[in-house]
């Protein structure tokens, strides 16, 4: 299991898209300047010099820059308690936890454990408003298509470039997620969406475990791929649950508090399909595939203690995103590009036929 850990977590990084950088360090954008970057982080331009070994100011896209002397993890040693390392770092233990979501349980940490002390976000989602959780943003009473486009500095063009889902940018939902950041979808992603949306106005959607293979072109098929059919409402049947709060050992009947593999029992019974109650026997139903091959409603396994054994589970969103339980937030959205995960990733698994 370890060698599977280590071998996948390599595959992850190397095939998935984007850049993780840490607090105390920063990506530049189009446009910075080290003046401006000094203001955000309240530091002086000649200290980010002085960090950064720079003999001038001029700085360029994509460089990354480190802002602060601060550490950024820590290797937990024999004898080490969460407490004890919270304590050393003048931080708290809630503070640990909401950086370190795999871990479950705040008494069990294992010696060569690394633990984050930074706050870990993907470098896309840099230049995005504080306010979007992982590049996304949940729609709320009232909400406009432009009104959001204003709010994270964007065009409604780009918003539809990002979210080809939406059929009419006048017609969006509260509590629907709105992609806000990152790279628009693929030609074939966006006339999947389209045929997805022909067929939505005309007739209901039936699930069905078809194999069958249907055209991109939005004219010549008025249903949208099964599988992906049934993935997108297991994704609505995860988003219903957003917020709720985390409770390690929560019966599968509960809907307030969840811990991960009894989040994704829920959902997937929702959608009519049965899962067996722990991260680990999840881990042995469906068809292992590749990181290059994943589809909305796969489910990721990973090992959060690097002990050998899978211990947490989210179920991949598209985008790069898994909606999944933590320990921090309870069920919410977050990227697999980071670091965290990337490091304890062990393998995904399609159930979706």
């Amino acid at each position: 299991m370890k060698k599977t850990a280590i071998f996948t977590g390599t595959l992850i990084t190397s095939l998935l898209a984007g850049q993780t950088a840490f607090a105390s360090s920063y990506t530049v954008q189009k446009g910075d300047t080290l003046w401006n970057i000094s203001n955000q982080y309240h530091t002086t331009v000649e200290t980010l010099m002085q960090m950064n070994g720079l003999t001038s100011d001029l700085i360029f896209p994509g460089q990354t820059l480190k802002v602060s002397e601060k550490e950024d993890t820590y290797v937990v040693k024999k004898g080490d308690t969460l407490s004890e390392i919270a304590n050393q770092f003048h931080i708290t233990v809630d503070s640990l936890l909401q950086m370190n979501p795999g871990i479950s349980d705040p008494n069990f940490i294992k010696e060569g454990q690394i633990v984050y002390l930074v706050k870990q976000v993907s470098s896309s989602a840099q230049s995005t408003v504080p306010s979007s959780a992982n590049g996304y943003y949940i729609v709320k009473e009232g909400d406009t298509l432009s009104g959001i486009a204003a709010k994270f500095q964007t065009t409604i063009r780009s918003l539809l470039a990002l979210n080809p889902q939406i059929a009419n940018p006048n017609l969006i939902r509260a509590g629907q997620s709105i992609k806000v950041a990152g790279q628009p979808v693929s030609v074939a992603e966006q006339n999947q969406a389209v045929s997805s949306s022909t067929a939505k106005n005309e007739q209901p959607q039936k699930v069905s475990y078809s194999n069958e293979k249907v055209s991109a072109d939005p004219v010549q098929n008025n249903t949208k791929p099964t599988t992906l059919s049934l993935a997108d409402k297991i994704i609505q049947i995860g988003e219903k649950y957003l917020g709720a709060k985390y409770l390690y050992g929560a019966s599968p009947s509960r809907t307030d508090a969840f811990d991960c593999s009894s989040f994704t029992m829920r959902v997937f019974s929702e959608a009519g399909i049965a899962l067996p109650r722990s991260s680990s026997a999840q881990a042995q139903v469906g068809t292992p595939i590749s990181i290059s091959q994943l589809q909305k409603g796969d489910l990721l396994f990973f090992d959060t203690d690097f002990n050998g054994t899978i211990n947490h589970v989210g179920i991949y969103a598209g985008g790069g995103q898994m909606l999944n339980a933590t320990t921090s937030k309870g069920v919410t959205y977050v990227s697999i590009n980071m670091a965290y995960w990337q490091e304890r990733f062990v393998k995904a698994v399609r159930v979706l036929n």
